[in-house]
């Protein structure tokens, strides 16, 4: 198996094939066959992205190897799944979060922050996911009160409460992962993305930070998506937290078993 396959390629192996794992700004870390140990940094070639969306995290691309110069991005390939919200800029179009991802894991926490509408906004924005699956993943059960936190039966996907510090949950979580998988992790900051990728990985891959107790909002700890091969050969991508979903001003719902607390959100 070629390392572009290992890192989830289902197309035909060839030179110029990769897969960006980071992205900044005009410039790509790709991993591909061309280096078979590390990382391969690529520009975008401008003039061929002039009326095409630029390559992100997770996209596979086309690209001219230049071991001894600059190589250069020249195409995205085709994108068997995508994940993408409204835009909160003024020009209020699609921002897409995550693409070319197998499972996708919606993540919300089981404190005070979890919220109904907010989780019905993700699956609806989830129903043009494509060729993935999508799971609910409700971290920090072991917190007091989280049992009292439910999710309707009329929610058809599945649904899999964890907690970091039991473990509850975890064996249920790495089932959906396998070599040559990728899954994406979409949710708020402070939600336990990061916590989840290092517990999987048994070790400290990506940043965590502590979720702020006078508002409960979480510090954006990943500031840009990432690809990450863990030790069984599948990935993840971790993306920044989203501070919204939908429209802005929208009244959220605490529920504690049929019980709803409204509050305003801004």
């Amino acid at each position: 198996m070629t390392r572009i396959e290992r890192f989830g390629w289902r197309g035909e192996p060839g030179p110029g094939i990769g897969r960006v794992v980071r992205a900044h700004g005009d410039y790509f870390h790709l991993v591909c066959d061309e280096c078979p140990d590390g990382e391969v940094l690529a520009r975008r070639k401008k003039s061929a992205f002039r009326d095409a969306e630029p390559p992100m995290t997770g996209d596979f691309v086309r690209f001219a190897y230049n071991p001894s110069g600059e190589s250069m991005v020249l195409e995205v390939l085709p994108r068997f799944s995508r994940f993408e919200r409204r835009s909160p800029s003024a020009r209020r179009g699609a921002q897409t979060l995550a693409v070319n991802f197998d499972s996708l894991f919606i993540m919300m926490s089981l404190d005070r922050t979890f919220s109904l509408p907010r989780l019905e906004r993700y699956l609806a924005l989830a129903e043009g996911v494509g060729e993935a699956e999508v799971v609910v993943v409700l971290t920090k059960c072991d917190l007091p009160g989280a049992d009292e936190l439910v999710v309707p039966e009329s929610v058809k996907i599945p649904v899999v409460r964890i907690s970091s510090v039991t473990g509850e949950g975890m064996d249920v979580v790495r089932a959906h992962f396998a070599p040559g998988r990728t899954v994406a992790l979409v949710g708020s900051s402070g939600v336990g993305k990061s916590t989840l990728v290092n517990a999987l990985a048994g070790g400290g891959v990506a940043a965590t930070g502590d979720v702020q107790s006078w508002s409960c909002k979480g510090r954006h700890t990943t500031t840009s998506r990432q690809l990450f091969m863990l030790p069984d050969g599948s990935m993840v991508v971790d993306t920044p937290g989203v501070r919204e979903i939908g429209y802005v001003g929208e009244v959220d719902a605490v529920l504690a078993k049929g019980e709803s607390t409204h509050r305003w959100r801004k």
